[in-house]
């Protein structure tokens, strides 16, 4: 395995990162992909990504011009900590992802709850193993797998493009867990910010080990974290609650996002039926 570093800037500001967005790049300053949801033209939070990147000191312009842009859906999440000013015809979510961190005395990340250690060492003696992964069809197999388990629409060709590029970073760590058949049944990409690692990628098949994979995943990339030498575990976040409480059993807290939501009134009655996810105010 080649060595692994931090980003010394951020990957969600990289350009190769914005480079991946090509001809779907919005023209402000974050990185929004021009897009369709259900049919309707959108500028949106690209679906590889936890969050819009945008700079604070940014931020009041980014607000301004999407405050005005005639653009019948747009979908941005906030960095956590930034809080945008909108005009009274926004929707604004709070969405949260979950951060674990090192322990400023020790700069050691707290220990794995005693039943997550005893499901990662049930792994190794049922015969899984996790491997350095960089074969882009098996992660995307594993990926494609849980999206469609899930009913979430994605495209593989844009997510290909992406991991190609992804998987030649020595800022991000790559691992799949394979059965004592050999089978890859789970995986996970980690993105190594500067200062902040990220659960970025993962997928799985349906197993009944498929949980015990996830968790020696995550124990990987904690190690992976200590490693670089940065001080927060992103766990990514999950809108399924039982998932989030997974990640809250490691000491994972809420770090919350602001979602900021716009939705032009012509193109409400049509996608208040296929996404009224999007119109829901917290």
């Amino acid at each position: 395995m080649r060595p692994i570093t931090s980003h010394p800037i951020s990957w969600y500001s990289d350009d190769g990162w914005i480079d991946s967005l090509g001809q779907q790049r919005v023209p402000v300053n974050a990185q929004l992909i021009d897009t369709r949801v259900k049919g309707i033209r959108a500028w949106i939070t690209p679906p590889w990504a936890i969050e819009s990147c945008v700079e604070a000191k940014h931020l009041g312009v980014l607000c301004s011009e999407l405050n005005v842009v005639q653009i019948p859906l747009i979908v941005c999440d906030l960095p956590s900590g930034l809080r945008g000013t909108w005009t009274n015809s926004w929707i604004l979510q709070t969405r949260h992802t979950r951060s674990l961190h090192v322990d400023e005395a020790t700069q050691k990340f707290p220990m794995m709850p005693k039943h997550r250690a005893k499901q990662a060492r049930r792994g190794a003696k049922r015969g899984l193993r996790i491997e350095v992964e960089a074969d882009i069809n098996v992660l995307l197999s594993l990926h494609q797998k849980t999206r469609e388990r899930k009913a979430i629409i994605s495209d593989p060709n844009k997510l290909r493009g992406l991991l190609s590029w992804v998987l030649s970073s020595k800022h991000q760590s790559t691992y799949v867990v394979r059965d004592e058949k050999g089978s890859a049944i789970a995986s996970a990409t980690f993105l190594h910010d500067n200062g902040r690692t990220v659960y970025a990628f993962g997928g799985q098949v349906r197993s009944p080990l498929s949980a015990l994979a996830t968790v020696m995943l995550i124990e990987q990339g904690i190690i992976d974290a200590e490693i670089v030498g940065n001080g927060i575990f992103d766990f990514g976040g999950s809108s399924d609650p039982g998932v989030d409480r997974f990640y809250e059993e490691f000491g994972a807290e809420k770090c919350f996002r602001e979602r900021a939501i716009h939705v032009a009134p012509w193109a409400k009655p049509w996608l208040k039926l296929f996404r009224p996810d999007l119109f829901k105010f917290n």
